[in-house]
Parts: structure tokens; C-alpha cells; sequence
């Protein structure tokens, strides 16, 4: 799980963890890295129920997508911002607005600067490219695939098949 998140995020993530069960908190992750598609049934469900507790960025502009943040919840939950408190003694970043979402210090202003960069491309490609590893600029991906810029807002769908297919084949997905 913590081999999804950013190499600068996992072991920090781990430690946290440890140090939540050492407190005897019984901690537990309960989301880490999310591909494009997860993130928007997330969203989905934020917005089909705003009463929700905690906020839900809108596909794009998670720090999850990036390998980023992870969420964490312990018992009592009432505890949980101590362990906040923790994480930003360390350095990171958490706010108790969103209390379960952990995060390395400026990855969702990074997130939401991502997002605005692929706003008007194809979900299908921000997919692709949110799937694999490091979060490899969208940029790169379509040029190693060939992909020209004119094509890169609006793939027909025998476009995304055959795409999907050289992912798969390439190993990508």
C-alpha cells in the first residue's frame, strides 16, 4: 500500500502509522494512491451527498492521483488530531478541515496546478497517464505514444480501444 505513494511520502507514511500504534490507536490507511477513474466516482458521491464528512477533490486535482497523500483514520477518532498535529511537526501537510487526509507539505496547491493543466484533455488520456508510475506528465506519455496535439483533447472511441490495447500490451495498464 505505502509502495503506491511518492518515494518521498512512504516511509514518512509508515512512521506515522507505527508511531499511531504505539499510542495504541489501531490505526488504519484507508486510501492511498487513486487512478482518475476512483476519484471521480469519489467525487460523484461527494457531490450526490454534500453533507458529507470530509471534502472530495474533483478528479484531476487530488493529491491521491499523484502518489501524494494518503488517509488515515485510528480509534478513538477523537485522536486523530493529535496524529495530525504529529504529521506537521514532521513537516507534512494536514489540515482538520479534511482530518483523515495526510499529505507531503504543498500536494494538493501542486494537485489543483496539475488539474488546470488537463482541464480540456481527454479523460481517457489523463487515465492513461495517472496510471502509470511517478506521475509521468500527460505530455510525455502521448508523445512516446505518438499521439499528435491536435488529437489531444478528443479521442474517438476506436482511438481509446486501440490505445487501451497498446497500454496493456506495453504493460502500462
Amino acid at each position: 500500500m505505502f509502495d503506491d505513494l511518492s518515494p518521498d511520502l512512504g516511509d514518512f507514511a509508515r512512521a506515522l502509522v507505527d508511531a499511531a500504534g504505539a499510542a495504541g490507536l489501531q490505526p488504519r490507511v484507508t486510501s492511498t494512491l487513486r487512478t482518475h477513474s476512483q476519484q471521480g466516482r469519489l467525487y460523484r458521491g461527494y457531490l450526490a451527498n454534500p453533507g458529507r464528512a470530509y471534502p472530495v477533490a474533483p478528479p484531476g486535482y487530488s493529491a491521491h492521483e499523484y502518489g501524494e497523500a494518503f488517509d488515515l483514520v485510528v480509534s478513538p477518532m477523537e485522536a486523530l488530531a493529535d496524529v495530525g498535529y504529529t504529521w506537521q511537526q514532521w513537516g507534512g501537510g494536514w489540515d482538520p478541515a479534511d482530518a483523515v487526509h495526510f499529505e507531503l507539505p504543498g500536494a494538493s496547491d501542486r494537485a489543483r496546478q496539475k488539474g488546470r493543466e488537463q482541464e480540456g484533455k481527454s479523460p481517457f488520456l489523463v487515465e492513461l497517464a495517472s496510471s502509470l508510475p511517478f506521475g509521468l506528465p500527460l505530455s510525455l506519455v502521448l508523445d512516446f505514444l505518438g499521439i499528435p496535439a491536435s488529437a489531444r483533447k478528443s479521442v474517438t472511441p476506436e482511438q481509446e480501444q486501440y490505445l487501451r490495447a497498446l497500454a496493456v500490451r506495453s504493460g502500462l495498464k
